[in-house]
């Protein structure tokens, strides 16, 4: 299916917690070196959005992508959780981040998963190459994995 011209929108502030890796773009390419498979299987195996509902947390399962080294080229972290009110439990296995509040711009991505996800983001790495493209914040962006709708990538602008 493709994918829609994505909707300006504007983001408030979000605690996520949840189970992270970090990687680069470079390494996903290669089944021998990518780890979003793993965290997703490891996130998926352990009963993490249940264990994170137990603890506080509400929402759909959010992928938090943050600490950019740079730019898409660069590594960054990825966590897969759920947004949480209030003081993040204490965990050797938790990572927390925020999402700050500010201006993104949203891809919807329908199709299945994990299909549609990848789909997604080469619509966004190809979108954000045209030349009247606002710039990237590489502050946080996310995917909001809804029981309802398609999947959603959230791209922090400028």
């Amino acid at each position: 299916m493709p994918i829609s011209e994505p909707q300006a929108r504007r983001g408030t502030p979000r605690q996520v917690v949840g189970v992270a890796i970090r990687t680069t773009n470079a390494s996903e390419v290669d089944p021998a070196t990518a780890l979003i498979p793993g965290l997703w299987s490891r996130f998926s195996a352990e009963g993490w959005a249940d264990r994170l509902g137990k603890l506080g947390a509400r929402g759909p399962t959010l992928a938090v992508y943050s600490r950019y080294e740079s730019d898409a080229s660069g590594s960054y972290q990825l966590l897969v959780g759920r947004e949480l009110r209030g003081r993040a439990p204490d965990g050797d296995a938790l990572e927390t981040e925020m999402i700050p509040q500010g201006e993104y711009l949203v891809f919807s991505c329908p199709g299945p998963l994990p299909q549609a996800v990848i789909d997604g983001w080469r619509t966004v790495w190809s979108f954000f190459e045209r030349p009247e493209a606002p710039a990237r914040a590489y502050t946080a962006d996310f995917e909001v994995y809804s029981d309802s709708q398609p999947v959603e990538i959230w791209v922090a602008t400028r």
